[in-house]
């Protein structure tokens, strides 16, 4: 039987069932730890030593959840199946369209989908050929087209 190789998850990605079993560990460590804590300092008052066992118990789940929590803030650890999603322009890099107003003082727009974007590169008419090189924001680096090139728009 082949091997699929998109069900495999991505050197040094953990799947994803093991990511959300961490994450809620790290979110119910803390309820944990504050209720071994509580009932180790009961039991120090009520003169049972047994109560210092609990809260360096205590103790190691609070570190434990940091460390959680601070792996979990890694954004290496929890990359997008999709990393242009926040990124709009980012995937119109290399797409060839028509200026829809010139470039002028470095500045013009172009219409890529249903959306027109500003953009910035050299002064050109509008109509000539870019394409595009770059995202700067909501700006689009663009540069002239080879004549050759096939609108991608």
């Amino acid at each position: 039987m082949p091997i699929d190789e998109s069900d495999k998850p991505e050197r040094g990605r953990l799947p994803d069932e093991v990511f959300w079993l961490i994450g809620t560990l790290g979110l119910v460590l803390p309820f944990v730890a504050v209720a071994l804590g509580a009932l180790g300092f009961w039991r120090l008052l009520s003169d049972d030593w047994s109560g210092w066992l609990l809260l360096v118990v205590s103790g190691g789940l609070f570190a434990l959840d940091v460390g959680i929590d601070v792996w979990m803030a890694n954004p290496n650890n929890s990359m997008s199946d999709v990393p242009d999603l926040n990124r709009p322009g980012a995937q119109y890099i290399g797409r060839v369209a028509a200026l829809t107003s010139a470039i002028d003082a470095g500045r013009g727009k172009v219409r890529l989908g249903d959306t027109v974007w500003v953009v910035e590169g050299p002064d050109m008419a509008v109509g000539e050929r870019v394409r595009v090189v770059g995202v700067d924001g909501v700006v689009l680096r663009v540069e002239a087209a080879s004549s050759d090139a096939g609108d991608n728009a």
